[in-house]
């Protein structure tokens, strides 16, 4: 394809992925409102009774109400709050009667910075686990691998972290069981949260690289006389990148979500302690915007995903746009080099 031609397809792709990005954040702020409409308890009453330090009167229940907007039909509502959230503005704390938008900004980098923790030990464990996977033979190694993979993806997160307590806080003393005092009470809240995301991508990684190596290509370059570890990174990871990038993208999401349990469990201040406390002070306002944050987090880490995906396949750019799909490839044969 051209310079000219390629123009119009990324824009075309681009363009259609800012659509669908946008439609699903909004479909999940619709949801989350809709989830608090159906949440038990008074918004109004709550404030209005920690304004007075006491059980409120009508009146002042109603007072509240009118501030707050909630004497306003629901669409009304969702479209008053939609506004103000899209300019960080999520209201008042019922709990802390505090505004929610900075307590939001000051816990999210906490987070932020948690999940990029997690990551790294996700990516380097989870691809060089797979990459070992794929190119080793049957054996005891591999076997072994495999299972380790497996276990750490089924271990609960609060299974693992007593484990891990255990292990290296009370019997080996070497990281303190909870807090956020340095490097050493990194450790064990990052491991919690990337060992099963590492395991998982590992099994996508071996089998993904393995049927890749298993293309005619691989005979060809092993002919040209290529190395094994030029083969793997030159021509086996590029062909496995789609299925690896989307894996990861999910990944990462599924890692901000574990942080609703892992920062609970550690003490942690970030937005997943923040989810959970508002969820048992019934603080609707500011569970309402944590949800949104966390899942608006999930969506974008597998919607860039899907980008770079895209990026790397110009076969999904040009399946995207509207139009005719091009023809599908006819399959050529595989030479196997040993049984998957």
């Amino acid at each position: 394809m051209s310079g000219s031609g390629r123009l119009p397809v990324a824009s075309g792709y681009l363009t259609r992925w800012t659509l669908d990005t946008v439609g699903v954040l909004l479909a999940l702020s619709v949801g989350t409102f809709a989830l608090v409409l159906l949440a038990r308890g008074d918004p109004a009453a709550m404030l209005a009774a920690t304004r007075a330090g006491r059980p409120a009167t009508p009146e002042q229940i109603e007072a509240v109400r009118v501030e707050l907007g909630l004497d306003a039909p629901a669409p009304v509502r969702y479209l008053r709050w939609l506004a103000d959230a899209v300019t960080g503005d999520f209201g008042l704390s019922l709990r802390t009667n505090t505004p929610i938008g900075p307590e939001i900004v000051e816990r999210i980098g906490v987070t932020a910075g948690l999940v990029a923790g997690a990551a790294v030990i996700a990516l380097v464990l989870g691809v060089g686990v797979g990459i070992a996977g794929a190119v080793l033979r049957r054996g005891l190694l591999r076997g072994a691998l495999r299972v380790a993979a497996l276990l750490a993806t089924s271990v609960p997160a609060f299974w693992l972290s007593y484990l891990l307590v255990l292990l290296l806080a009370l019997r080996l003393r070497l990281v303190p069981t909870s807090g956020m005092a340095g490097p050493a009470t990194w450790v064990m809240p990052m491991l919690v949260l990337g060992l099963p995301a590492a395991g998982a991508l590992s099994r996508v990684v071996a089998v993904t690289l393995r049927e890749a190596l298993d293309r005619p290509y691989v005979l060809a370059a092993q002919a040209r006389g290529s190395s094994p570890l030029s083969i793997v990174v030159r021509d086996g990871l590029p062909n496995a990148a789609g299925p690896i990038l989307s894996v990861a993208g999910f990944t990462i999401g599924t890692l901000l979500v574990g942080t609703v349990v892992v920062e609970q469990i550690f003490g942690w201040p970030g937005l997943g302690a923040y989810f959970v406390r508002a969820a048992s002070a019934r603080d609707i306002p500011a569970l309402q915007a944590a949800a949104l944050v966390l899942g608006g987090g999930f969506i974008l880490a597998n919607r860039l995903a899907d980008g770079l995906q895209a990026l790397i396949d110009p076969r999904l750019r040009r399946t995207s746009t509207i139009g005719p799909r091009p023809p599908r490839p006819r399959r050529t044969a595989s030479f196997r080099t040993e049984p998957t």
